[in-house]
């Protein structure tokens, strides 16, 4: 399943051996020449521990207070953040790097987990800013590594922005999303290449690849046993094989444990990382604020730079706004019903919701002590329901919950049905999960506790997890 995750996410999947290469940018397929460094940025190719070579440029280099740039998947890698540079440097030591394997940098002799760049990132930090607490500001794959190291790392950073993280829900959410986007161009080449290739050779396997497969088979791991395979299905990008090392990586406990004031941008049209991971982000970081950039997709520093550098700017030097309190409780709307209808939207404090073959409701910043779903689909978001017996029943429904909480006898009742929920937090004082009939749950970033499981979970529930 995480064949499709390869391709979005970032990482690597086998390691190059031990590299003493110069910093010298590989040429794409058709040119005659690497594009060019930026003016504005003093270059050296910095000599890591185990001889890795890493490319950094530098602007700024009078200032004391520095800002790390780490970029996302791409051939351009730090460039870019090419908009971004001149304006940051009238206040700051900027320090921008290709990460191992990008851009002008061999590849890692550690591998491509985070750990290891995470160790890649803390040994610029101390070539550049030693004995610095720096801004970390990271996109995409860079969003992801950034996070890992601001928790791992915590005494090398200040204040952390994450710019459309990529890779933090669960692999098999992840992988679906990408698998039903209907435009496969997202202003990357490598990875609107290999989306074409995918969409190519997925039509006829993909009921097969999300139906029939679940974590009991890791494609992901197949693929990486299998490169003859690999290679005939995705074609032989280097960025494929970043994504099958890093897909595996559960976030949950950098998401509540990581303290740097935090700034989530993100492009509200994102088509790889939707904007349900910046609300995660923002809602489950002790310290997080989100800003989202409208009519903008997953490189806002490229196609919306000026509005781009104003957030970012705010986000390095003005105080943080504390996290907005919860609204007050309004008047009960009582129960309501709703039969036949579509694109139905609710909010505000309800006795009960009944949703009878209702397609695409949304109910966002609700308070309800029963939701019950027959034969329909719902957007969930930012919503507590607090029942004395069943909180969730979804019969023969789909239901995409992000930052919700669930508390009841049971959380949720499962009936032929599949509910993907990101940011949830359930507490049973029976069973999180009752499921009548197979049905299929996916918990990205969230805490259940219950007597058939208590603690993080980042997992496809089959009928009972293994107890924490």
């Amino acid at each position: 399943m995480s064949l499709i995750c390869a391709g979005a996410c970032v990482g690597v999947l086998a390691a190059e051996p031990a590299s003493t290469e110069p910093c010298v940018e590989s040429v794409a397929d058709g040119a005659s020449a690497p594009a060019p460094r930026l003016a504005r940025l003093h270059y050296r190719c910095l000599t890591l521990q185990k001889g890795q070579r890493v490319l950094v440029g530098e602007a700024g280099l009078k200032h004391p207070r520095t800002v790390m740039l780490v970029h996302g998947l791409g051939n351009n890698a730090h460039r870019d953040w090419g908009a971004v540079v001149s304006a940051l440097a009238v206040d700051y030591h900027v320090v921008a790097l290709d990460l191992p394997g990008f851009g002008a940098s061999p590849g890692a002799p550690d591998g491509y987990s985070f750990p290891a760049l995470g160790r890649v990132l803390a040994e610029v930090v101390q070539q550049t800013a030693p004995g610095q607490r720096v801004h970390v500001v990271g996109h995409s794959l860079g969003g992801a590594v950034s996070l890992y190291f601001a928790h791992a790392h915590a005494d090398k950073v200040d204040r952390l922005v994450l710019v459309d993280a990529a890779g933090i829900l669960l692999k098999m959410v992840f992988a679906q999303h990408i698998a039903s986007l209907r435009t496969r161009q997202v202003g990357i080449a490598p990875l609107d290449n290999l989306l074409k290739g995918l969409s190519e050779r997925l039509n006829g396997v993909r009921r097969l690849v999300f139906n029939d497969l679940d974590n009991r088979f890791d494609f992901s791991r197949w693929l990486a046993q299998n490169p003859g395979v690999r290679n005939t299905l995705l074609g032989r990008y280097t960025q494929v094989e970043a994504g099958l090392g890093l897909v595996e990586h559960d976030f949950t406990a950098a998401i509540r444990e990581t303290t740097a004031p935090t700034t989530v941008i993100w492009g509200r049209e994102d088509p790889i990382a939707p904007l349900r991971t910046g609300k995660l982000l923002a809602e489950r970081m002790p310290d997080a604020r989100l800003k989202v950039i409208d009519g903008v997709g997953h490189t806002p520093m490229l196609e919306s730079p000026e509005t781009f550098k104003r957030l970012l700017q705010e986000a390095l030097s003005a105080p943080l706004a504390p996290k907005p309190a919860p609204d007050a409780v309004e008047p009960s709307q009582g129960h309501v019903l709703c039969q036949n209808k579509a694109d139905q939207r609710y909010s505000g404090s309800f006795d009960s919701l009944t949703l009878e073959n209702c397609a695409d409701a949304r109910i966002e910043g609700a308070r309800l002590k029963q939701l019950t779903l027959k034969s329909s689909s719902v957007t969930l978001d930012n919503s507590v329901i607090e029942s004395k017996d069943v909180a969730l029943t979804a019969q023969q429904s789909e239901v995409t919950a992000t930052g919700v909480q669930l508390r009841g006898r049971v959380a949720i009742s499962a009936d032929d049905s599949r509910l993907d929920l990101a940011g949830a937090s359930l507490h049973a004082s029976e069973r999180n999960v009752e499921m009548p009939t197979p049905s299929r749950l996916y918990f990205s970033v969230s805490d259940l506790h219950g007597s058939d499981y208590n603690g993080d979970a980042h997992l496809l529930w089959h009928t009972r997890p293994a107890a924490k």
